[in-house]
């Protein structure tokens, strides 16, 4: 008030005015905010029936997938009688200490109960995925997804943030179930109608979830319980899985004496190794890896993707790789899948996919610096964006051979 005091008659006016415009913009931001708001309520409740229609009219084929799981449950009960025979042959021909009579024990448990074949191709259909349904923050991370990730190889799963990736990969070990459709492992099938997971032992069992910072699910006192706790705790014989230990250190590129100390002493990259030596020691057919880089120093993450390809190469296990770093897509991959908006919008070799400027400016992601300087030379005249190359080397033989031919 005091301020006002000191204004001459034409200023009071002139404040009054201001503040008018002022509030007639609030009044005009309150407005455009309701009206806005209404319109993503709409948005939302026709999401939200699209999806609650795509879960209905799935219920005929959730029916049908439910009956051929049963199906081959049942198959797979005829060879009881072979299973456990095997099974005290072994058992005939060992030393009887408590640890392997308990495991026995284990072993005839299992033998009376259905067996799947998890060694197979990883098939996704029509799965769906909602976030926070029926909620303000409903998001639909998969829609209607369909691809098949094949035996034996690396694949890479890549998109922008939100597109679907992690979603996807979540689906593999039964972390998630899908709302339509089913994940089929082999001939093991996840449907979405599916309540509970009997054998979700065996699914983790085979296919090894490590999330960005597996670091952080080390627990045990000492290296040796950490790495052996998984297999043990799915159902593997206590004293074998521990000979082991050794073996998967060297595999990790840890000293074997590491297995007496504390976790909690290693570095973060060293962590990271014992977490996924871990999963390593489970034996499973499949690696799923969520940004398994993030975190690390290049040389680390150079160690990284080399271990991951050898775990590949020498031991015949399928890597699935979700990562935002192309240039290890193109190191490693043998297949890249591209999502977008939850759906897969292409597949192929890093190749394909990375000579493919306008699918990377769709997924707006930018490609490996072999391929970002393969593009600038292509503007200058020499275009090698159709030659296939990983490294430095290759790229410049592709870079002699196109000058060759001008």
């Amino acid at each position: 008030m005091s301020k006002l005091k000191n204004l001459n008659e034409e200023q009071k006016a002139q404040l009054i005015v201001e503040k008018k415009v002022a509030l007639a913009k609030y009044r005009e931001h309150l407005k455009e905010l309701a009206l806005h708001q209404k319109k993503e309520n709409k948005k939302r409740k026709k999401r939200h029936r699209e999806i609650s229609k795509l879960i209905k009219n799935d219920r005929a084929n959730q029916k049908n997938y439910k009956k051929e799981f049963l199906e081959v449950k049942k198959e797979s009960l005829k060879n009881i009688d072979e299973r456990i025979k095997k099974i005290n042959e072994w058992y005939d021909g060992v030393d009887k200490t408590k640890s392997v009579e308990k495991h026995y024990n284990k072993l005839i448990k299992k033998a009376k109960q259905p067996t799947f074949d998890f060694d197979g191709d990883i098939v996704f259909e029509n799965v769906s995925y909602t976030y926070s349904k029926g909620s303000p923050f409903e998001f639909r991370a998969l829609d209607g997804t369909d691809i098949t990730i094949k035996k034996g190889k690396i694949t890479a799963v890549i998109g922008m943030t939100g597109s679907g990736k992690s979603t996807l990969i979540q689906l593999t070990n039964g972390l998630m179930i899908s709302e339509t459709g089913r994940t089929i492992i082999g001939n093991y099938s996840l449907y979405a109608a599916t309540k509970k997971i009997k054998e979700v032992k065996d699914l983790r069992r085979e296919i090894g979830l490590v999330f960005q910072f597996p670091e952080y699910q080390l627990f045990q006192d000492t290296i040796e319980k950490d790495i052996s706790f998984g297999p043990i705790n799915l159902g593997a014989e206590k004293e074998a899985t521990l000979k082991r230990v050794p073996e998967l250190l060297r595999m990790v590129d840890l000293p074997e004496d590491y297995a007496k100390r504390s976790p909690f002493d290693l570095s973060g990259g060293q962590k990271r190794r014992v977490a996924i030596a871990g999963i390593v020691a489970m034996d499973g057919d499949t690696l799923v890896l969520d940004e398994p880089t993030g975190g690390l120093d290049p040389q680390g993450e150079e160690d990284f993707m080399k271990l991951f390809y050898n775990l590949n190469r020498e031991k015949n296990k399928r890597i699935i790789i979700v990562t935002h770093n192309m240039d290890h897509v193109l190191q490693i991959a043998d297949e890249v899948i591209v999502m977008h908006k939850g759906r897969v919008i292409s597949v192929g070799n890093p190749f394909e996919i990375f000579s493919n400027f306008e699918l990377l400016r769709t997924i707006e992601i930018e490609p490996p610096k072999l391929y970002k300087l393969a593009y600038k030379l292509k503007e200058k005249g020499i275009d090698i964006t159709k030659h296939n190359f990983r490294t430095v080397e290759q790229l410049a033989t592709a870079i002699k051979a196109a000058k060759e031919r001008k």
